[in-house]
């Protein structure tokens, strides 16, 4: 009986043997088909992501050749211009066979896009061009920043800070090593307190930080920059708006013959044509969404793209409302 006991038990161990080698195996088997399509999946997401980079890219450089033709035919910018036609979401390859170029080779892609003004916006580096703070800028940042409703104090804030951060200020202070970091994107002026942390989510779609000085774009400009550089009230520059729908300014004279009596314009912060675009395009390769914006510097028939970097993709669809749109 003991010897039948002895046996049952020795068959029960080697059956649980056998299950926890089988477990064993499975739970090997599975973890080499797991890490197998762990490094599949990211090598898939790997290449679709080149491959977005190289879309997008193509499209910086197609957005470069509107804005050289463009030249060719106009010294003013103007929102009925074609680089001002956003492109909505289209199949790449369906945009590729319309221009007769073989899309064979290229993935399932969808391509959206927009070309922005740069210009149409209040650039800080118009506060301390050289260094110093410009009264004259400083005065139209502060009507915007009342407009915005704004504490008081920011617009001084903000101007103080460009100018310390400007490399042409820290040298002639003799003060270069110590110079604040230059303030290069509108994220950067988080460094200068709170009070413009919190001003931020009002002032973003109102102003930009360019590589260098610029007027503002009356051509393009919302009615609150508008007013601010023109030195008017809203209902002017609604009015100014309105005129330029009908036939955009081609020189400062078309917009004093619509200003009150008195009324000036300075050159250095107005102006009827752009220097500098943001190129806004949004890649979409299965679940994959990448978009970037680039920054393009044109001067006459001659541009360049200064700085390019990733952004959220909803940025590159053109919101309803918006200079640029109207």
């Amino acid at each position: 009986m003991s010897a039948c006991r002895r046996s049952l038990q020795q068959r029960g161990a080697a059956l649980i043997t056998a299950m926890l080698i089988a477990a064993l195996a499975a739970v090997m088997v599975s973890g080499m088909f797991w890490g197998q399509w762990s490094a599949i999946a990211r090598e898939q997401t790997a290449r679709e992501q080149t491959q977005a980079r190289w879309i997008l890219r193509g499209s910086i450089d197609w957005a470069r050749l509107i804005l050289r033709e463009d030249a060719r035919t106009s010294t003013a910018d103007y929102l009925g211009e074609p680089w001002s036609v956003p492109l909505a979401e289209a199949r790449l390859s369906t945009f590729l066979a319309a221009r007769g170029q073989d899309s064979a080779g290229l993935p399932d892609a969808w391509l959206e896009g927009r070309i922005v003004d740069a210009q149409s916006r209040f650039n800080l580096r118009d506060l301390a061009p050289a260094g110093t703070v410009d009264p004259q800028a400083l005065l139209a940042f502060e009507r915007l920043c009342t407009a915005l409703q704004l504490p008081p104090g920011v617009a001084i804030t903000i101007a103080n800070g460009m100018a310390a951060s400007s490399p042409i200020g820290a040298a002639a202070s003799n003060n270069v090593a110590n110079a604040p970091l230059p303030i290069q994107q509108l994220q950067d002026l988080a460094r200068l307190g709170s009070g413009v942390v919190q001003a931020l989510p009002k002032l973003a779609p109102e102003v930009t930080v360019l590589p260098q000085a610029t007027p503002v774009n009356a051509n393009t400009a919302g009615p609150l920059v508008l007013a601010a550089v023109l030195g008017v009230d809203n209902e002017t520059a609604q009015a100014l708006i309105a005129a330029r729908k009908r036939a955009y300014f081609r020189n400062l004279g078309d917009i004093s013959v619509l200003l009150p009596q008195g009324s000036t314009v300075n050159p250095q912060l107005v102006s009827v044509a752009t220097g500098y675009f943001d190129a806004i395009a949004r890649v979409r390769i299965d679940k994959l969404e990448y978009a970037e914006r680039a920054l393009i510097q044109r001067a006459g028939m001659f541009s360049q793209v200064v700085r390019i970097q990733r952004v959220p993709p909803w940025l590159a669809t053109a919101p309803e409302g918006t200079p640029g749109n109207d």
